[in-house]
């Protein structure tokens, strides 16, 4: 991401009286896309060995079907 990406997608909020620039925002959502990007790859590889079984054992769609 790029830095005009970033301003596009943070925005700074200005303070009460507009005079203040809040980088907090801007911190706490990138730290949240960071925890996102984490929790996407934990959970890709978690289900890993499952998408495994199932496609061992021909996932659960092939076995409801009627002949």
């Amino acid at each position: 991401m790029t830095h005009s990406d970033a301003s596009l997608r943070y925005p700074l909020s200005t303070g009460h009286r507009g005079r203040e620039w809040r980088k907090g925002n801007f911190v706490f959502r990138a730290i949240a896309d960071v925890l996102r990007q984490i929790g996407g790859a934990i959970a890709t590889v978690v289900t890993l060995p499952f998408r495994a079984l199932a496609r061992l054992f021909g996932g659960a769609s092939s076995s409801t079907r009627r002949a």
